[in-house]
C-alpha cells in the first residue's frame, strides 16, 4: 500500500512539473510572437524623425555660419573657434549609450523630450555669452547633450518600426537634415544680419523646442506588439483588492494590441462564463477599464497625465541584459569593429568639411550670403539623395551589395574633398558641394541600416550607441585639427587635403569590414 501511494505521489508531482514546464514554454512563445508594423503608424514615427532631423541637422549644418559669427565677435584663432562646435557634435554622438539606456529603461519619447529642453536652453544661453569660453558650457555642453539624447533614439525607433522598408523609412526620416540645411543655414545668416548675435540665438532656442513636438509621436513599439494570449489577462489598475481573486466573465482573448504600463502588483483574472460578486463596493474599489487604455487614477491625476505623455516600453522577461549601459563585447565582432573605426576616421573629415566650407568659399572672395547659399542648396541635394538611396538600397538586386556600395560612396567622397580647394568661383563651388552633399546624404542616412546588416536588429540599440561613440571621437578631433593646419599654413587647402586622406583611410577600413563579414558568413555556412 505504501509503495502504491508513493508511486501515485510521484506521478502527481511529475504531471505538475510537466504542466508547469508547458505553461512556461507557452508564456515564452507568447512573448516571442511579435510583429513589426512595417508601415501604418510607423509613418508618423518617420515624420517625427524627419522633423527632429530638420531641427538638429539644421543647427549642426549651421556650424559654418556660427564659425564666421564667433570669429567676428570674439576674434579668436580658427583652431580655438572650432572647439565649441566640435565638442557639441562629440557630445551629440558619445551620449548614444546613455540615450540607449534611457530608451531601454523608460522610452524613446522620454529621452527625446529631455534632449529638446536641454538643446533649447543651450541655444538661449548662447545669446547671453559675455565671453568666448562661456560657449563651452552653453553651446558645447547643453546643446550637445540635448542633441545626444535626441539623435540616436530617433534612429532606433524608426529601425524598430520597420523591417522590409527599413532603408526607405530611415532615408526619409534622416532626409530632414537636408531640408534643415536648406532652411536653417540661410535663416541663420538672415537672423544674425537683422537681429544680431543675441536675437538670433534666442530665436534658435524657440526652433529647438520643436524637437519636443517630434517626441510626442514616438509612441512605444510595445503598443503595436501583438501577443498571442490563450487563457489569462491582468487588471491594469486597482486601488486595492482585499478578496483572494477577481473573477470576470469574458471570452478567451486571442490578441492584445496595445499594453500600457502595469501597476505595482497586477491581479490575475480568471475567466468564467459568469460574473461573481466577491465583496461589497465598500470593501473593494476596482476601476473598470478597457485593455490598452490608461485609467484615471482618482486624485493622482498628475501621475495619470505623466503616464499618458511618457508611456514606457513593456519589457520581455529576458530583458534584464538589455538594461546594461555598456555592451562593448560587441566589438569582438571584427566586422563591427572595422565599421566603428571607419566611422571614426570618416567623421573627422566630414565634420571638418561642413564647418570650414563657408570659410573656404569666403576666402576666395565670395560673400558670406553666397557662402551660406552654397550650404543651403547642398542640403536639398542631401535630402534627395537620402530618400533615393533608401528606395534603391531596399531593392532585392542591391540589398545584398549594400556594404560594397557604402564603401564606394566613401571613396567617391574622398575625391570630391581633394578637388574642393581648387574651386575659385561661386558656380564651381556650388556644383562640387552639391556632389559632396549627395554622397554624404547616402552615407549618413544608411548608417543604421548598414549596422543591422552587420549585426542584427536585436543589437540595434546598444550597437548604435557604440558606433556613434566612435563617430564622436572623429567630430571632436577633426575640426580643431583642421583649424590648426589652417593656422599653420595660412590657407584652408591643406586642411581639405588632410581630410581627403582621412576619407581614403575610412574607405579602406570599410572594405576590411566587408571582408570580415564575408569570412564570418562562409565560416557559419561551413559549420551548418
Amino acid at each position: 500500500m505504501n509503495k502504491r501511494k508513493l508511486n501515485e505521489v510521484k506521478e502527481a508531482e511529475f504531471e505538475e512539473s510537466n504542466l508547469a514546464d508547458q505553461n512556461k514554454m507557452e508564456a515564452e512563445e507568447d512573448e516571442a510572437k511579435l510583429t513589426v508594423p512595417d508601415g501604418g503608424y510607423g509613418w508618423f514615427v518617420v515624420f517625427g524623425c524627419f522633423l527632429l532631423h530638420v531641427v538638429t541637422g539644421g543647427i549642426e549644418r549651421s556650424d559654418g555660419v556660427f564659425f564666421l559669427q564667433l570669429t567676428s565677435r570674439f576674434g579668436q584663432s580658427a583652431q580655438l573657434t572650432s572647439w565649441p562646435g566640435a565638442i557639441m557634435s562629440t557630445l551629440n554622438l558619445c551620449l548614444g549609450p546613455i540615450a540607449g539606456a534611457i530608451c531601454n529603461r523608460h522610452s524613446v519619447r522620454t529621452s527625446v523630450m529631455i534632449g529638446g529642453l536641454l538643446m533649447a536652453t543651450g541655444c538661449i544661453l548662447n545669446g547671453f555669452a559675455s565671453n568666448f569660453y562661456f560657449l563651452f558650457f552653453s553651446h558645447s555642453l547643453l546643446v550637445g547633450a540635448g542633441r545626444g539624447l535626441s539623435y540616436a533614439p530617433s534612429l532606433i525607433i524608426v529601425a524598430m518600426y520597420f523591417d522590409k522598408r527599413r532603408a526607405l523609412a530611415t532615408g526619409i526620416g534622416t532626409s530632414g537634415v537636408g531640408i534643415g540645411t536648406f532652411l536653417l543655414v540661410p535663416i541663420a545668416q538672415f537672423l544674425f544680419d537683422n537681429y544680431g548675435f543675441q536675437g538670433a540665438f534666442l530665436i534658435f532656442g524657440g526652433i529647438a523646442l520643436n524637437t519636443n513636438v517630434a517626441a510626442m509621436v514616438y509612441r512605444p513599439l510595445s503598443m503595436h506588439y501583438r501577443f498571442m494570449k490563450r487563457s489569462r489577462t491582468r487588471i491594469y489598475s486597482v486601488d486595492h483588492v482585499d478578496a483572494a481573486e477577481a473573477i470576470v466573465a469574458s471570452e478567451t482573448i486571442s490578441e492584445i494590441g496595445s499594453l500600457w504600463s502595469l501597476q505595482t502588483n497586477p491581479v490575475e483574472i480568471r475567466r468564467t462564463q459568469e460574473i461573481r460578486s466577491l465583496t461589497s463596493s465598500n470593501d473593494t474599489n476596482i476601476i473598470a477599464t478597457d485593455l490598452g487604455k490608461e485609467p484615471f487614477l482618482g486624485n493622482n491625476w498628475c501621475t495619470t497625465a505623466l503616464k499618458i505623455c511618457f508611456p514606457t516600453e513593456v519589457k520581455n522577461s529576458n530583458d534584464k541584459k538589455s538594461r546594461k549601459l555598456c555592451h562593448f563585447y560587441l566589438l569582438k565582432n571584427s566586422s563591427f569593429l572595422f565599421y566603428c573605426l571607419s566611422m571614426w576616421v570618416f567623421s573627422m573629415a566630414m565634420k571638418s568639411g561642413y564647418t570650414f566650407i563657408p570659410a573656404l568659399v569666403n576666402s576666395k572672395g565670395i560673400t558670406d550670403s553666397k557662402a551660406s547659399l552654397v550650404l543651403s542648396i547642398t542640403g536639398v541635394v542631401d535630402c534627395v539623395s537620402r530618400i533615393g538611396a533608401g528606395f534603391l538600397l531596399d531593392l532585392k538586386l542591391l540589398r545584398r551589395h549594400r556594404l560594397l556600395i557604402y564603401t564606394a560612396v566613401i571613396l567617391a567622397l574622398s575625391c570630391v574633398v581633394f578637388i574642393l580647394p581648387s574651386m575659385d568661383s561661386f558656380t564651381s563651388f556650388l556644383v562640387t558641394c552639391c556632389v559632396f552633399g549627395f554622397f554624404t546624404g547616402i552615407y549618413v542616412s544608411q548608417k543604421s541600416v548598414i549596422l543591422v546588416d552587420i549585426l542584427d536588429i536585436q543589437h540595434m540599440t546598444n550597437s548604435l550607441g557604440i558606433l556613434i561613440c566612435f563617430q564622436s571621437f572623429g567630430t571632436l578631433l577633426g575640426p580643431p585639427l583642421s583649424g590648426a593646419v589652417k593656422d599653420y599654413f595660412g590657407t584652408f587647402a591643406e586642411a581639405f587635403y588632410l581630410n581627403g586622406g582621412f576619407m581614403v583611410a575610412a574607405g579602406v577600413l570599410m572594405f576590411a569590414s566587408n571582408m570580415c563579414l564575408g569570412i564570418q558568413g562562409r565560416t557559419r555556412n561551413l559549420r551548418e
